[in-house]
C-alpha cells in the first residue's frame, strides 16, 4: 500500500501539470467558448448557374455588418460557402479593432456536402477548430422541406431558373404585372435546384449531424418551406431548435442585420429573433414573410396526441380545401398543422391535448397578412387566415406528397 499511494499521487500530479500546460484547455471556465456558430452554405446552383452564391455574399455582409455593431462577437463564427460545383471554403470570421477579417480553415473538393460523410466531416472540422459548449448552425439553401428529392420529376418552372429577369410576355396577370420592373419579386425557391447532384434530403442532413457527435442548439434554415412537423420530427435528435418559415422566403432572406444579436449568443432569445423578422418584413417593400421556432425536443410528445386523432378521425376530402394552404404549390403540399387537425379532429379533449402540446412545439411564431409565392410562371399571394407557425402534409394531393410521406419518422410515428 506504501508503494501504491506515491505513484498514485504521482500520476494525479502529472496529469495535473500536463494540463494546465495545454495550450487546448482555458484556464478558467469564463475562458471556455459558450458557441459556435456554423454558417452553412453549400452550392445551390448547377454546373451552368450559380444559384443564390452572389445573395449568400449578401448575407454574409449582413452578418458582419452586425457583428461590427455590436463591436465584436461573443461566441465564435465559421462559415461553409461553396464556390462552385466543386469547390468548397471553411473560414473562420474573426473582429478586432472594428476590422473583419476570414482565417481560412480547410477546402473541400467535389460535392460531398451532399452526404451524410461529408457534412459530418464539416462538423467535425468545426469542432476541432472552433470548441464550444454549444453549437449551432445557420443554413443558407433551397428548401422543398420534407419532401425527397428523388420523388421530384418536373420541379415548378422557377426553381430551375437562375435569373430574376424572364420574358414577360409568357406570363399572365400578376400582382407585379404594373410593376416598371421587368422582373417580379424573386423568392429562394429561384434557381437550378432541378440539379439533384447538389440536393440534400433532410434526412441525409440529419444523419450527418448526429454522427458528428453533437446536437444543435438550433439550426435556422434560410430556406422555403422547413417549418414543417415531418423536419421537425426528423431533426429531434440533431437540434434542440428549428428555426425556419413555413412558406417562401424572398430572396433576400433572413434579415441578419437584425436577428443576429438575439441568436449569436450563450442563450439565444428565439422570441427575439422571430419578432425582429416579423418587424422587418412588415416594413419590407415587399411585405411577406412567415418565421417559427420550433422546439423539436417536444415533438414526441405531439406525435403521440397526433397518433390518437388518426386512430379515430380522418379529414373527409370534402373538408381538404377548407384548410388554411401555406404554399404554392399545384397540388398544395404544405398545410397549416393547427387549422388541419381543428377540421379532422372532433374529440373537445382530444383537440384541447393537441393545440396544447402544439403551443410547445412552438413557442414562437409570426406571420405578415398575405404570403407571396412564386413557383410557376405567375407569382401568387394569398391571405394567412389561420397560423399555427408549423405545416403538415397529411392531406396533400400532390404526388410528391403521396410518394413521400410515408417514409417519414413523422408519419410512421402517428400512423
Amino acid at each position: 500500500m506504501k508503494k501504491i499511494i506515491p505513484n498514485f499521487l504521482l500520476v494525479i500530479f502529472a496529469a495535473l501539470v500536463f494540463t494546465a500546460c495545454s495550450n487546448d484547455v482555458p484556464e478558467r471556465a469564463e475562458d471556455i467558448n459558450k458557441q459556435t456558430i456554423l454558417v452553412f452554405m453549400p452550392w445551390s446552383g448547377s454546373a451552368s448557374n450559380t444559384g443564390l452564391y452572389n445573395i449568400f455574399l449578401q448575407n454574409l455582409d449582413s452578418i458582419e455588418s452586425a457583428i461590427k455593431k455590436d463591436k465584436g462577437l461573443k461566441g465564435r463564427v465559421m462559415v461553409l460557402i461553396s464556390k462552385s460545383t466543386s469547390v468548397s471554403d471553411l473560414y473562420e470570421i474573426k473582429y478586432a479593432n472594428g476590422v473583419i477579417t476570414h482565417v481560412p480553415v480547410k477546402s473541400y473538393s467535389g460535392n460531398s456536402y451532399t452526404t451524410a460523410a461529408g457534412i459530418t466531416e464539416i462538423i467535425n472540422d468545426v469542432k476541432t477548430n472552433a470548441y464550444a459548449l454549444n453549437y449551432a448552425m445557420m443554413v443558407g439553401c433551397h428548401g422543398s422541406g420534407w419532401t425527397y428529392k428523388e420523388d421530384w420529376v418536373n420541379y415548378p418552372i422557377n426553381a430551375k431558373r437562375h435569373s430574376s429577369v424572364y420574358d414577360m410576355s409568357q406570363a399572365k396577370a400578376s400582382p407585379y404585372s404594373n410593376q416598371s420592373s421587368t422582373a417580379y419579386p424573386m423568392t429562394r425557391f429561384f434557381g437550378s435546384v432541378d440539379d439533384m447532384s447538389y440536393a440534400t434530403n433532410v434526412t441525409t442532413f440529419a444523419e450527418g449531424i448526429q454522427n458528428s457527435g453533437l446536437k444543435m442548439q438550433f439550426i435556422q434554415f434560410d430556406d422555403c418551406y422547413m417549418a414543417n412537423i415531418e423536419t421537425a420530427y426528423e431533426l429531434r435528435n440533431a437540434t434542440n431548435f428549428l428555426i425556419a418559415s413555413t412558406s417562401e422566403v424572398m430572396d433576400l432572406g433572413v434579415p441578419y442585420h437584425t436577428i443576429w444579436k438575439s441568436l449569436a449568443t450563450a442563450i439565444p432569445s428565439y422570441d427575439g429573433a422571430v419578432k425582429a423578422f416579423d418587424t422587418f418584413y412588415r416594413a419590407y417593400k415587399y411585405p411577406y414573410g412567415a418565421l417559427s421556432a420550433i422546439d423539436c425536443r417536444k415533438v414526441e410528445a405531439l406525435a403521440a396526441t397526433m397518433k390518437q386523432i388518426n386512430t379515430h378521425y380522418t379529414l373527409p376530402d370534402s373538408l381538404v380545401d377548407s384548410v388554411q394552404v401555406l404554399d404554392g404549390f399545384n397540388p398544395a403540399i404544405f398545410y397549416d398543422m393547427g387549422n388541419y387537425v381543428d377540421h379532422q379532429c372532433k374529440n373537445a379533449n382530444l383537440l384541447d391535448e393537441f393545440h396544447s402540446r402544439l403551443d410547445a412545439v412552438v413557442p414562437n411564431k409570426s406571420t405578415t397578412d398575405q404570403l407571396y409565392s412564386y413557383l410557376y410562371w405567375n407569382p401568387i399571394i394569398f391571405d394567412v387566415k389561420h397560423y399555427s407557425g408549423i405545416t403538415i402534409s397529411d392531406p396533400s394531393r400532390n404526388s410528391v406528397a403521396i410518394k413521400g410521406r410515408q417514409k417519414t419518422g413523422w408519419w410512421q410515428a402517428t400512423h
